[in-house]
C-alpha cells in the first residue's frame, strides 16, 4: 500500500504518492494531463485520463504497479505552504491538503517487454508556473533520493525530438547527449537520449 506520508523535501517543493482514494489527486491529474502543453508532450494525441473515475484507474494501475515493481515510479509534486510546516502535532498527509499541487515528477521503466534497465527522469508542471525551475528542483532531488536509498546509478532523459524545455532541464541536471534513437516506449518515434555522466558508453546494455 502506499505511504500517505512519504515525502521528499526540496527547498521549495514536496514529493509525495499520488493516492489514488484521494479525489484532490485525481483530480489534478486529469487538470495536468489535459492541458495542450502535456498533450503535446506525449505526441499530440489527447489523453483518456478525462474523469476522476478514470484518474483513479490510472494512479492505482500504472503508478502504484510501477512503485511495486521498482521501487519508485510517479511523483506528485507540490508548492510548501506559506503556513509552517510538519511538526510532531501534524501528518505529512495533513500538511499536504494545505500544499498546492503543480505537476508531476518521476522515474520510469517500463512494466511489459518494453522496460528498459535504467529508468528515464520524467516531469511535468501546469504551464502557468513553467520557467521558474520546479522541473529541474523536483528531479535533482528525486534522482539524488534515488541513487542514496535505492541503489540507482543510471538514469536517462527520453524527450520527443526538439523538445527545448526538457532538453534545459537534463542540461541543468548534467545530463550528457547521447544523441537521437528510435524508442519503442515511445512506438518508436525520433526521441532525444540524454544519460546521467558515467552510464556505459555502449545503451545497449541498458536496452536500447
Amino acid at each position: 500500500m502506499t505511504d500517505p506520508n512519504f515525502h521528499i523535501t526540496t527547498p521549495r517543493l514536496y514529493l509525495s504518492h499520488l493516492i489514488a482514494s484521494n479525489d484532490a489527486h485525481c483530480d489534478f491529474i486529469v487538470h495536468l494531463y489535459n492541458t495542450p502543453e502535456f498533450v503535446a508532450s506525449i505526441g499530440g494525441t489527447p489523453t483518456s485520463i478525462t474523469t476522476t473515475a478514470a484518474a483513479r484507474q490510472y494512479i492505482e494501475n500504472r503508478f502504484q504497479a510501477e512503485h511495486s515493481k521498482n521501487g519508485y515510479g510517479t511523483y506528485l509534486v507540490s508548492l510548501q505552504p506559506n503556513s509552517p510546516g510538519i511538526s510532531s502535532n501534524n501528518s505529512f498527509s495533513e500538511v499536504l491538503k494545505e500544499c498546492t499541487p503543480i505537476g508531476t515528477v518521476s522515474l520510469t521503466r517500463g512494466l511489459g517487454e518494453d522496460a528498459y534497465k535504467a529508468p528515464d527522469v520524467g516531469f511535468a508542471i501546469i504551464p502557468e508556473l513553467n520557467g521558474k525551475g520546479y522541473a529541474t528542483e523536483a528531479a535533482r532531488v528525486l534522482i539524488d533520493y534515488a541513487r542514496e536509498n535505492l541503489g540507482v546509478d543510471a538514469v536517462f532523459g527520453f524527450f520527443a525530438k526538439g523538445n527545448a524545455r526538457s532538453r534545459r532541464v537534463v542540461e541543468k541536471l548534467g545530463f550528457e547527449d547521447r544523441g537521437v534513437r528510435s524508442l519503442k516506449c515511445f512506438g518508436g518515434a525520433a526521441s532525444e537520449v540524454w544519460a546521467f555522466p558515467g552510464m556505459d558508453a555502449d545503451l545497449e546494455v541498458y536496452g536500447l
